[in-house]
């Protein structure tokens, strides 16, 4: 299980400072280097009791960018559709993130961030500004949810670190 949730304003204090752009491109080789040297038993094992491991922080990560990959389509081709969200604890556990293989989750995250870059860069100032409505925060445009999507990077990176700390003291 993850740590409770962030609220979209704590996430949104992590790129207060940052192109958000820049930190949806730089994720992929951010959690590359935070992980480099760790075996895979410490990348399986969360840190405590009820808690994501490194390996379960990506195979979220994973998801998550999917489910942005599609909202940012339907909101394109479909502006002021109903965007729905997802209880990640639920799909923690119906996808085995206790068991999944790092590697391969991080393979796929990299190829689905590296397209869904490519159509944010193809986007027009007015496409930018295209919403949907979200199921628990109302009114999203695509220019908030590249912020929110920066943030929950930026989060779960920390996360990471931290982890990583804890093992390698």
């Amino acid at each position: 299980m993850a740590s409770k949730k962030s609220t979209p304003r704590q996430v949104l204090l992590y790129v207060v400072d940052k192109e958000p752009l820049e930190v949806l491109e730089s994720t992929p080789s951010s959690i590359v280097r935070a992980i480099r040297g760790l075996k895979n038993a410490r990348l399986q094992k969360p840190p405590r009791k009820g808690k994501w491991s490194i390996s379960g922080i990506i195979s979220h990560l994973t998801d998550a960018e999917i489910v942005f990959g599609y909202r940012l389509r339907k909101i394109l081709a479909e502006p002021g559709s109903r965007i729905d969200s997802y209880d990640q604890n639920k799909w923690a556990k119906q996808f085995h993130y206790d068991k999944t293989d790092y590697k391969t989750k991080l393979a796929l995250y990299t190829v689905v961030r590296k397209s869904n870059i490519g159509l944010l860069k193809s986007l027009t100032s007015k496409e930018w500004k295209r919403y949907g409505i979200h199921q628990e925060r109302g009114k999203e445009n695509i220019e908030k949810m590249i912020l929110m999507y920066a943030g929950h990077d930026m989060n779960h990176i920390k996360q990471i670190e931290n982890i990583r700390n804890i093992f390698v003291r």
